[in-house]
């Protein structure tokens, strides 16, 4: 069964995750559906991917799911 997952991310501790939360369940709302799992990293962009939990978030979605981010540069900077 397919899962939706939002991933959230701040650059250092005293960043707030509230308003991608926000913005995410907002959408989630708009849109009907429901978030499944949710992955709050507070981690800067300039660490790893495997840091940044990136690697084992990809390795963890299946054919079907989505990923839902507020915006891509909580992902990363880098398109590489």
């Amino acid at each position: 069964m397919s899962k939706i997952i939002a991933y959230t991310r701040v650059s250092t501790d005293s960043q707030d995750l509230k308003n991608q939360k926000l913005e995410i369940l907002q959408y989630a709302d708009k849109h009907q559906f429901q978030i499944n799992e949710w992955s709050e990293i507070k981690v800067s962009s300039r660490k790893t991917t495997k840091e940044r939990l990136i690697d084992q978030l990809l390795e963890n979605l299946e054919t079907g799911d989505t990923l839902i981010v507020s915006e891509l540069s909580r992902l990363g900077r880098s398109v590489s």
